[in-house]
């Protein structure tokens, strides 16, 4: 996204709806609150127990049917939560680490530990097929966008009223205002608006965020769920901003290494600075990188040492054995 879209997002969480164009129309669609859940939540439960009397089966009903027939087993339950659980202490172990290369590798283990947990759930839900919860979000969540549409910027006059029955609209017509809801509100998914907040534009705006009501002229308890980001997420950004004076400029603009940056604890800062300080005098830490070095506010060392040990390496054929970096480093065999 450019700097006019980020704008954009900005303008439109502001305002707590976006303006979108369906068959050359105007409509106004408005951004959920925590209100509005309240009211989405009481029609999905009006739907359940309606797929209930028709006899749609609970997804704990078909998993039991599908446990005694040997399709899904306990065992493939529990291999979701071990690996639910494994992603759980990489987080956990994350604040700990000290360098950024291992924050990297930690955080591959966790997309990877992600995708086996999707495809573990995905085979899971095609074996469920048809129930009565996936029939209840799909049905509320159809209703909430359908009635988030309105023919007025002050939102006052909904496009499908209050009294039209939902399930009297053509298919067709609930399609098209859904495909045109779903590809506006992509703008508005959560890393989106912590790029949008780490924009050069947006920094102005980092002092107001304590002032909820000030920033938004509303109580909390009337913001949209994006107004809600924008606030926790700019007070997250602005705490790491001022507690960290080595910010590397790479990482500034990108969210996820961000938020990792700003959640090494100040005990692992302090370690892993001190282990590469130590090594100013010309040797560098064993697997530390240019990046591990930035992250410390620190100058890497010369790579004195590691062209001395290639040019030993080619005197000895190519390699060098434990005796040989023995002998490089000082240390005589007894």
């Amino acid at each position: 996204m450019d700097h006019t879209a980020y704008r954009k997002v900005f303008r439109d969480i502001v305002k707590g709806w976006s303006e979108v164009i369906l068959d050359d129309r105007k409509f106004y669609v408005k951004h959920l609150s925590a209100l509005d859940q309240v009211d989405i939540d009481e029609i999905r439960e009006s739907y359940y127990q309606s797929a209930l009397k028709r006899g749609i089966p609970t997804q704990e009903e078909i998993l039991e049917d599908l446990k005694k027939d040997g399709t899904w087993t306990t065992k493939d339950e529990e291999d979701i939560s071990r690996q639910e659980s494994f992603v759980d202490q990489l987080h956990r172990n994350k604040s700990q680490l000290i360098l950024k290369s291992q924050i990297d590798k930690n955080n591959e283990s966790i997309d990877k530990a992600y995708q086996t947990i999707d495809k573990l759930k995905q085979r899971r839900s095609e074996l469920i097929g048809i129930n009565a919860e996936d029939y209840a979000d799909k049905r509320s969540n159809d209703y909430y966008i359908i009635k988030s549409f309105y023919e007025d910027k002050d939102l006052k006059t909904p496009v499908f009223p209050e009294e039209q029955d939902f399930n009297e609209l053509y298919a067709e017509d609930v399609v098209k205002f859904i495909q045109v809801y779903n590809d506006s509100f992509k703008n508005f998914e959560e890393l989106k608006i912590q790029e949008m907040i780490l924009q050069d534009f947006y920094y102005i705006y980092f002092p107001f965020s304590d002032d909820t009501v000030g920033f938004f002229g509303n109580p909390v308890c009337h913001l949209t769920y994006n107004q809600l980001k924008l606030i926790v997420y700019t007070k997250i950004f602005k705490n790491i901003f001022e507690r960290n004076n080595h910010i590397p400029e790479k990482i500034k603009k990108d969210p996820r290494a961000l938020l990792d940056y700003g959640n090494i604890s100040d005990d692992a800062k302090n370690k892993m600075k001190e282990q590469l300080d130590t090594h100013k005098d010309g040797s560098t830490l064993f697997g530390a990188t240019d990046e591990d070095y930035e992250y410390a506010g620190l100058d890497k060392p010369s790579d004195s040492s590691q062209v001395s040990l290639q040019k030993a390496a080619e005197q000895k054929g190519g390699s060098l054995s434990m005796e040989d970096l023995m002998e490089l480093s000082g240390i005589t065999k007894k």
